[in-house]
């Protein structure tokens, strides 16, 4: 008898989040349609968000009847953690995953902010060894980028990281190797800090030299231009092809920055609208018609916004 791989997923999110991982799960789901793969789906949320679980069963009844859905109702040990951008202190329940599920050994962990658009089977494969994760390098290694972030007072503690700082939207975690080498309790000192990109700095700085490179389409950042992908293989961050894969056929599209929900014309926005149009049961969690309306800052004040920030010297 053929064995059947199994692919465990996890989201984490909190009250603020339960009609997007709604999105993110049925587009996970669908992208397996004809695929010879068991979908274990592990929900980690706070109590408040707990109340989506019926949402989700009906929903993933309808799409693959073989799939479980595991809930994880958990009080966030980051709660009081530093919240910027805001993004709240939910982004940190996936530091906490290791505890979470003790005896599973690797998870893919999604934001919740994603559509899935095609097999993570090849991805799910990679061999992880004595790494302690997966990721996709982000564009924080763009030179402007990094020399702008250069002036906050931890960023030392990313001396040489430069082109090899991970998105840590989406992650296929050892978790295993995390338990064996207790580095949560390097997490849980540095979640007390204030560091602008939160439990994404936390990781690249802890787990530095452990980390293996996904190609990019795997964690494909919507708002991402055809000129900065250029800026990002001029400096060796992605190869031509990569950078192709990624802007053409995103295996993982991500909405980090603006959000198709609040911002229809948000960049790929109406990719994400489609998908959600096709089920009855996911439009109705969301208002097209105020998202249309919502055509974000004008070009003037995206400009005055980025001299603003560049002149600034608050970075945190």
């Amino acid at each position: 008898m053929k064995h059947m791989e199994t692919l465990r997923a996890a989201f984490c999110f909190d009250q603020n989040l339960t009609a997007q991982v709604q999105v993110a799960v049925t587009s996970l789901l669908t992208a397996f349609i004809g695929e010879d793969v068991q979908l274990e789906v592990h929900c980690v949320c706070t109590k408040e968000a707990s109340a989506v679980e019926e949402s989700l069963v009906g929903l993933m009844k309808k799409i693959d009847g073989t799939a479980k859905l595991v809930m994880h109702c958990v009080e966030n040990l980051y709660a009081d953690a530093y919240e910027v951008r805001g993004i709240s202190a939910g982004a940190y329940l996936r530091l906490l995953l290791h505890r979470v599920l003790p005896d599973i050994d690797k998870v893919l962990y999604l934001d919740v902010d994603i559509l899935v658009r095609e097999s993570l089977l090849p991805l799910w494969k990679t061999d992880l060894e004595s790494n302690l994760l997966a990721a996709v390098k982000g564009p924080v290694n763009l030179s402007d980028k990094w020399e702008w972030n250069s002036e906050r007072p931890y960023w030392k503690l990313l001396t040489g990281m430069q082109g090899s700082y991970i998105n840590s939207g989406v992650l296929l975690l050892n978790l295993a190797q995390i338990r064996r080498q207790q580095i949560d309790r390097q997490w849980e000192k540095l979640a007390e800090q204030k560091l602008y990109y939160q439990d994404q700095d936390i990781l690249n700085i802890t787990c530095r030299g452990k980390m293996i490179y996904l190609p990019p389409k795997y964690n494909s950042l919507a708002y991402l231009s055809a000129e900065d992908y250029r800026q990002m293989v001029a400096e060796d961050i992605f190869t031509e092809n990569e950078s192709v894969q990624a802007q053409e056929h995103a295996a993982i599209l991500h909405y980090a920055g603006d959000k198709p929900w609040n911002r229809y014309d948000t960049n790929q926005g109406s990719v994400w609208w489609d998908f959600v149009n096709g089920y009855s049961e996911l439009a109705a969690l969301f208002d097209e018609k105020k998202a249309r309306r919502n055509h974000g800052p004008t070009v003037v004040q995206r400009i005055m916004r980025k001299i603003q920030k560049i002149l600034s010297r608050e970075k945190i």
